[in-house]
């Protein structure tokens, strides 16, 4: 449990630190149908956030497909946002727009 809560806080150091970018302040609904249809297309989950507050409090799920891996965190005060590479990035983004309305999120 705890490992878990200090590896999701390092994880979320890391990006910062490599500079990835990311796509910010998704709102939840449209979060977890980004997230949905991600799954959907053949993303495969590479690890989840398993804490005691999971998905009430702050969730995190990574996922794979090929070489790329996309990050999506969520909590309940900022919401959601993905980080990843930015050709897979801009998809999402335009994925957001179409779903949610150009205001739904914010670039990094």
């Amino acid at each position: 449990m705890i490992g878990n809560m200090i590896y999701a806080h390092i994880s979320g150091v890391r990006e910062r630190i490599l500079g990835m970018p990311e796509q910010k302040n998704i709102p939840t609904q449209c979060f977890n149908e980004l997230l949905e249809h991600y799954l959907s297309i053949g993303w495969q989950p590479t690890y989840e956030y398993a804490g005691p507050d999971a998905w009430i409090d702050y969730g995190r799920v990574h996922l794979k497909r090929g070489n790329n891996v996309l990050r999506f965190r969520w909590t309940n005060y900022d919401e959601g946002s993905v980080a990843g590479r930015r050709t897979d990035l801009e998809d999402i983004t335009r994925h957001i727009h179409e779903k949610c309305g150009p205001q739904a999120a914010s670039a990094d």
